[in-house]
């Protein structure tokens, strides 16, 4: 008596396909606790910009001029997508993040100052 792909009961194959749909459930569930977690774990639940995010022209250091640009430009984008600005004058000056003073400012100089603001 076959009534299924499995050549099992009606009865023994509702067992597997619940077992099967549950299985697929708590993997679907464990990644979408997991995930976010993992992205305030890396930004300290804050929405801190990438320096690739900042570096307009891609050459792996940031001017003056190139950062205001950048903050200029995603100011905008949040405007735009209508969230929230919130700190929106709250910035440091080049001169801060620029620790060895050479008028520019590399990925890991952008870095450590974001890591000092969280």
């Amino acid at each position: 008596m076959c009534y299924n792909a499995f050549n099992t009961k009606p009865k023994e194959y509702a067992m597997k396909m619940f077992s099967k749909h549950v299985g697929l459930s708590l993997v679907a569930l464990s990644l979408l606790l997991v995930a976010p977690v993992s992205v305030l774990a890396q930004n300290g639940g804050r929405d801190m910009p990438s320096f690739k995010s900042f570096d307009l022209n891609g050459d792996g250091t940031l001017t003056e001029s190139e950062l205001h640009e950048a903050r200029e430009k995603r100011v905008q984008e949040r405007k735009d997508d209508g969230r929230m600005l919130r700190n929106v004058k709250e910035h440091y000056e080049f001169s801060r993040m620029d620790a060895n003073e050479d008028g520019l400012v590399n990925q890991k100089e952008f870095e450590d100052h974001q890591t000092r603001r969280r």
